[in-house]
């Protein structure tokens, strides 16, 4: 699968380079359609991810909300990793950093109810 995903990506980082050169536009959507792909090619490894939190669902040590929260936090931060990634690319670097910003505030403000729960317990374990 590693093999698979590198190939792709260099193949597809030199189509990049020679549509570079002919037409911006085509590339842009090129490096935007790679990301796809190289995100799609690993979903069938998410199905491990799945069957691990399902299990952990299930643990009465675990609560629904912190997984939800957790997979919430995830998404945020990969889609804006992704998103910014592609401002930089273009040279938009303003934009870039202020996507960012914007998803680390996003995130902290989706793992909040976590870091409650989290400070609540540590709280009430040394006060006895």
């Amino acid at each position: 699968m590693a093999v698979k995903l590198v190939v792709t990506a260099i193949a597809g980082v030199i189509l990049i380079a020679i549509l570079k050169n002919n037409s911006s536009v085509y590339s842009a959507v090129a490096r935007i359609a790679l990301v796809f792909l190289i995100i799609l090619s690993v979903m069938p490894q998410t199905k491990d991810i799945m069957d691990t939190l399902h299990r952990l669902e299930f643990n009465e040590y675990f609560s629904n909300e912190a997984i939800s929260v957790m997979l919430k936090m995830f998404a945020i931060l990969t889609m804006g990793s992704v998103a910014s990634d592609i401002c930089r690319d273009n040279g938009e670097i303003a934009v870039a950093n202020g996507v960012d910003l914007s998803v680390k505030i996003l995130a902290i403000s989706c793992g909040l109810p976590v870091f409650s729960a989290v400070i609540n317990v540590a709280i009430s374990f040394f006060n006895g």
